[in-house]
């Protein structure tokens, strides 16, 4: 049986530094900034998994966000897949993966960038990759009180909010993935709404409880140790 892991990194794998805890190992800086935390269990788990198993993450951080996350202990995943799907990343190598879901919305995502670009609720507003539009609200309650007259998916956490061309989804990345693994038997992990279509393709999904409908573990950082330690145990 072919199995695949795929994981989401960002408060499922990874945690910020808000949620670190003695002994974390860092495994991301920002502007000379420790920024991202793995638990030493954590590490060691997904070690093992890599070991036996295809580990594939797969993010909405950009190209340049990723290739910050340096893992440690010699240590790093071969496959990466960003920007929510649209590129994978080989080594040191970029390829398209889901980019041709992007080129009919090019027009439309940066119609809308200009568009936020002058409203004052926003401090951030960007095209990621050149594949979806990221924008981040001044206050938290604008994100849920705002609407999209767009052909675009909008997902919002917290004061982020993004753009995505409605077939750049991770549950098309995953199945894209699956194909080139030839895999039989998919498990994932994700923590938020935005990897909801990766957990309803996956055969075995993790998730938080406040996602229902999953295995259900802590949330980070314990929830990479738990889904780490449940996948060892039934591959």
């Amino acid at each position: 049986m072919g199995i695949l892991f795929a994981c989401d990194l960002d408060n499922t794998l990874i945690h910020s530094h808000k949620r670190r805890r003695n002994g974390d190992i860092c495994v991301e800086l920002y502007d000379g900034r420790e920024q991202s935390f793995i638990t030493p269990t954590a590490l060691e788990l997904l070690k093992q998994l890599a070991a036996q198993v295809p580990f594939v993450p797969i993010t909405t951080r950009s190209i340049e966000q990723y290739r910050r996350i340096f893992w440690a202990n010699n240590f790093r995943p071969r496959y990466a897949v960003v920007a929510n799907g649209a590129y994978i990343l080989d080594g040191d190598r970029q390829e398209n993966f889901l980019r041709d879901a992007v080129l009919p919305y090019a027009d439309e995502l940066e119609t809308l960038r200009e568009k936020f670009s002058t409203d004052e609720r926003f401090n951030i507003y960007r095209i990621v990759d050149g594949s979806f539009l990221f924008l981040r609200c001044r206050d938290e309650l604008d994100a849920d009180e705002i609407f999209f007259d767009t052909s675009l998916t909008a997902q919002h956490t917290g004061k982020k909010i993004y753009l995505f061309p409605p077939a750049l989804n991770k549950g098309n990345a995953l199945r894209r993935l699956a194909e080139k693994f030839s895999a039989t038997k998919i498990f994932a992990a994700g923590d938020s709404s935005i990897d909801l279509p990766m957990l309803e393709l996956a055969d075995v999904a993790f998730a938080p409880k406040s996602l229902g409908g999953f295995v259900t573990c802590s949330d980070a950082p314990d929830f990479a140790e738990e889904f780490l330690r449940k996948t060892l145990e039934v591959i």
